[in-house]
């Protein structure tokens, strides 16, 4: 029985290791399909006027004093996809200027049932464009104080770029890792062929040797016997 443990063995690391290669495969496919989804959702944004957003969340740089000291000059924040509907006084939204074809990050300080009024905390009057739920982009969730190394400005569609370049070396080392791993795993395996051979001849030498001594002792026997 100890000459089939090893092959028993062989079978089940076998087995765990088909396991690891699917569950590989299908974080490797989900990242392409995040990758292709982000692409996507970015040349349609531009296409809508609208900011691009990853499962409803979205990230924004505010360039303006406007909102200090709640948001800083330079300061990136988050908000999530909302309409007219999902904001109310003295929320921070995101809206998009027809007036001036750019993003508006303020606090809304009235709204009716057609028209939304904001300002900026730092600025001294309201905005004078009336923002129509149409123009409603998102609201405000919190600054990102981990992006304080773009202060000086980065472009919002690149930072989704830069995600996709990060997920596509991440495949890709990935991808190599489970090639080698593949060559490894088939280098193992040939060994370990070898190594049953070299058993197996072995074990036939040791049979046709115990076989050889007991035809010898049966013969010695046979002729003590005479």
């Amino acid at each position: 029985m100890e000459w089939f443990k090893p092959m028993e063995e062989s079978k089940e690391k076998k087995e765990k290791n088909k396991v690891k290669q699917i569950i590989v495969y299908i974080v490797t496919l989900l990242c392409l399909i995040l990758c292709l989804y982000i692409v996507i959702e970015v040349i349609s944004a531009n296409s809508n006027k609208r900011p691009p957003s990853i499962f409803g969340l979205s990230i924004s740089n505010v360039p303006t004093a406007s909102m200090e000291p709640t948001i800083k000059t330079g300061d990136y924040i988050m908000f999530s996809k909302a309409d007219y509907d999902d904001v109310g006084v003295n929320d921070i939204i995101v809206y998009y200027s027809k007036k001036n074809d750019i993003f508006i990050v303020h606090r809304i300080i009235a709204k009716n049932d057609y028209y939304i009024t904001c300002k900026g905390d730092n600025n001294s009057i309201p905005d004078s464009e009336e923002i129509t739920p149409d123009m409603v982009r998102g609201k405000f969730i919190t600054t990102l104080s981990m992006m304080g190394m773009f202060s000086g400005g980065f472009n919002t569609n690149i930072i989704f770029f830069i995600l996709v370049f990060i997920f596509v070396i991440m495949i890709g080392m990935q991808v190599f890792s489970m090639v080698m791993k593949h060559k490894n795993d088939k280098l193992k395996e040939e060994q370990e062929k070898k190594k049953e051979l070299l058993r197996e001849e072995l074990r036939k030498e040791i049979l046709a040797e115990e076989i050889k001594k007991l035809k010898e002792a049966k013969e010695k026997e046979e002729t003590d016997s005479k």
